[in-house]
């Protein structure tokens, strides 16, 4: 080979290598990526997370930011990495418009999303939690407080290239928040690029509509097992929106649905701890249709040689609990210890104007095991008498 057909050669090499390396670069934003990611940039300070695990109160953490890495053209790919196989995640951020822009007008307020390998989390103490991702979005009225949604019908799952999702919202004319941001549960990456809100006409539909009442809005108090017991079961997991939590070694308690019960004709929630542990068996349904208005949590509860923990956080003993607002709010408790038969125990709060959620649940502080029955979530008049909050536990 002479030396012009060496040079010529390696030119058209280098040539070769540039131009895959330039390919690489401008298709790094169009596609997900499987190596191993750099640590996401911190967030603006315009921005804030979505914390507490998100309404399912999720264990699991993830990681918030700017994905320098994939951003090839300098537009910002603002992303949620969840890495946990063991226990589920949630990761979400949000934030603001300038709502002087929007008020009394119809806004579409999208985002195109980018999903790599979002799946759900095998763990069977939270066996109801999809993985998956999404836009989400915010109206504050001071009347109303806020008025969420998280598109639960039109999530993205799996892995994805780019696609463009959006709400269609008539913001009111006194609205004074608009706030939209992304999320994540489960396990994997999401990015979202290109989040903007703009004024539409009005023959444009909506998608969003502030005063619908929406799944996560509605408690499931059905109970109802995801599968029949077998004979050497001792406990299902949890029903449908139930999710079991507690301390870093929970998971040596018993919680969900206790299997012997169920097989004798009896629906339940119960929680069986061997060692002083604080477990809970939590719902938290979305707040708004509740606003302003009296609400009773009412359940029968059974116990058996409960011995409360005399140490350590939490209530000790078996409780039936309502938060009027979310962990911020005032906590209701009603706590049983021993052993009792099935006993009748309700809760009745105000439900304050800007409540997010209302969790509600039973917990364990300490050992044996409690049972709960026949749960319902209902609206009482304004004469019934509102229970006492608990005192904080030192």
């Amino acid at each position: 080979m002479s030396r012009r057909q060496v040079f010529t050669f390696f030119s058209g090499v280098r040539t070769l290598l540039c131009a895959s390396l330039l390919s690489g670069l401008a298709g790094a934003a169009q596609s997900p990526a499987t190596e191993a990611s750099l640590p996401l940039v911190t967030l603006p300070a315009t921005w804030s997370f979505m914390g507490n695990g998100g309404p399912l109160a999720l264990p699991g953490s993830c990681d918030l930011g700017i994905d320098t890495a994939k951003s090839g053209d300098g537009t910002p790919l603002y992303s949620v990495r969840c890495t946990s196989s063991v226990l589920p995640s949630f990761g979400g951020a949000r934030t603001g418009f300038d709502i002087a822009s929007y008020r009394g007008k119809r806004v579409r307020v999208s985002a195109e999303l980018m999903a790599a390998d979002i799946t759900s989390v095998a763990n069977p103490q939270y066996p109801n939690v999809a993985g998956e991702a999404g836009l989400w979005i915010g109206v504050v009225t001071p009347g109303e407080g806020q008025r969420a949604d998280r598109m639960q019908d039109r999530t993205i799952q799996g892995t994805t290239g780019w696609v463009t999702r959006d709400f269609v919202v008539d913001v009111p004319a006194n609205a004074a928040q608009l706030q939209a941001g992304y999320w994540m549960q489960g396990k994997g990456q999401v990015w979202m690029r290109n989040l903007k809100a703009e004024v539409v006409p009005d023959t444009v539909p909506v998608n969003f509509e502030r005063n619908a009442v929406r799944p996560d809005a509605l408690p499931d108090l059905t109970l109802a097992a995801a599968s029949s017991p077998r004979p050497e079961d001792r406990f299902l997991p949890p029903p449908q929106k139930w999710l079991a939590l507690g301390e870093s070694n929970f998971h040596l308690c018993d919680t969900g649905i206790d299997a012997k019960m169920l097989t004798a004709g009896q629906r339940n929630l119960s929680i069986a701890c061997s060692v002083p542990i604080r477990a809970y068996l939590r719902q938290a349904f979305e707040a708004y249709p509740w606003r302003g208005k009296r609400v009773r949590f009412s359940a029968w509860i059974k116990t058996e040689n409960v011995e409360p923990r005399t140490e350590g956080a939490g209530r000790p003993g078996a409780t039936l609990y309502l938060s009027a607002s979310d962990t911020s709010g005032p906590l209701y408790e009603a706590v049983l210890v021993g052993t009792t038969d099935w006993t009748y125990k309700e809760l009745v709060a105000d439900i304050p104007g800007g409540a997010p959620y209302i969790p509600i649940g039973i917990s364990l502080v300490g050992t044996g095991q409690v049972w709960a029955r026949d749960l319902k979530v209902e609206e009482v008049p304004r004469d019934t008498p509102v229970s006492e909050p608990s005192a904080p536990v030192r």
